[in-house]
């Protein structure tokens, strides 16, 4: 297969859109706990988007500082050169992608009451 990300080629957006379209027309009617769980994370994309960020980079840096004792290459200025070894596995990222969206999810549930709450147009982008 000869696949390009950038500029995107047919064969690589029938890769990844394909199956994400397919998926959707599966969960569509999904009902139940994790069905709603995930809803909730769809009401509140822009919000979850920027807290995302916040929280992964913190996460980062304390990581930094448990594995190496020096985060400074990850704050302020430019960044430069990681340490050696700095990083996680496969297991590691998904498990570490499994805690930011458990851990947001109730600030995903609190944003997503304020704006039901809020009567005013501009609620709708956030």
């Amino acid at each position: 297969m000869n696949c390009e990300k950038y500029p995107p080629s047919l064969l690589y957006l029938m890769m990844t859109l394909g199956p994400g379209l397919l998926l959707l027309a599966a969960f569509e009617t999904a009902r139940g706990p994790l069905a709603h769980w995930f809803v909730l994370l769809g009401r509140v994309p822009l919000f979850y988007y920027v807290a995302h960020i916040f929280l992964i980079h913190t996460l980062a840096v304390a990581f930094a500082l448990a594995t190496s004792g020096d985060a400074s290459w990850l704050v302020g200025g430019p960044p430069t050169e990681k340490p050696a070894g700095y990083g996680l596995g496969l297991p590691g990222v998904y498990g570490a992608t499994l805690v930011v969206v458990i851990a947001l999810h109730p600030l995903c549930r609190w944003f997503a009451a304020l704006k039901q709450k809020r009567p005013e147009w501009w609620w709708s982008y956030l």
